[in-house]
């Protein structure tokens, strides 16, 4: 017997993953190019193809976490603060 594969709907808007609370089997959302079978997958589609919805398996998003940030904020270093570190 197969078990049906349920994937969660996820919205991606200015580089956070929230998921929608909404649940598809595989055979709906295989096809979407939003169909993601990792993590690493939904990071790498967000970043290609900017905002909208994509789908994970129900078992992959992490444990109670609603929002998922898919961007490190830039930290930019001044020419001062360089000059200041010790070089090795």
């Amino acid at each position: 017997m197969l078990v049906k594969q349920l994937f969660e709907e996820v919205r991606v808007y200015a580089g956070v993953a929230e998921r929608t609370g909404v649940h598809f089997d595989r055979a709906a959302v295989r096809r979407s190019g939003g169909c993601c079978r990792s993590m690493t997958e939904l990071i790498r589609k967000a970043r290609d193809a900017g905002d909208g919805y994509f789908y994970v398996p129900l078992n992959l998003w992490p444990v109670d976490r609603d929002r998922v940030e898919l961007q490190k904020p830039w930290v930019v270093a001044s020419h001062e603060s360089l000059a200041r570190e010790p070089r090795h």
